[in-house]
């Protein structure tokens, strides 16, 4: 007899709702690194724009060059401050994904414990099982019954009938 979990179809569909819980996670990891990236991309832009104002000022260009940089700085500080808010709201968005997958996984391993205590029981069950028939065998050749083992002694040459 083979061994059977009554609840093996609930725990393949727990773990395909963990691995999909899983995978939107990832992906909300995946989102806030690019944004990270943005935002130090940006960063790095608006230090070389400063700089390069720096640098009109020194010179002493056109009061439109000036205005030129001074709006690009302006554009990369707005584009920071909206980066920052959408990294902010995907922090938020991966705790509570982190809580959905978190749930998911406690689902499933609840049942995979239950599915390998009773895997555990099942054996222990079997080995008792082939033990009993076993004992029982050696018992009945031991008290010369016959039929169970094949010892009948009868059927022995020289065995007096």
């Amino acid at each position: 007899m083979a061994f059977e979990f009554t609840l093996e179809t609930v725990l393949r569909v727990r773990k395909i709702a963990e691995d999909r819980e899983e995978r939107l996670l990832t992906q909300i990891l995946q989102q806030i690194a690019q944004c990270r990236q943005s935002l130090t991309d940006l960063a790095l832009r608006r230090t070389e724009l400063c700089l390069g104002r720096e640098r009109v000022l020194a010179a002493g260009t056109s009061a439109a060059e000036l205005l030129l940089l001074n709006g690009q700085i302006r554009t990369v500080e707005a584009l920071e401050e909206s980066g920052r808010q959408h990294w902010a709201g995907l922090e938020k968005l991966r705790a509570q994904q982190m809580i959905v997958y978190e749930t998911a996984h406690a689902n499933r391993s609840l049942l995979a414990t239950m599915r390998e205590q009773a895997r555990d029981r099942f054996e222990a069950e079997q080995a008792r099982e082939e033990q009993k028939q076993m004992d029982d065998r050696f018992s009945a050749a031991r008290h010369g019954l016959p039929g169970k083992v094949g010892n009948d002694c009868r059927s022995l040459p020289g065995a007096s009938s």
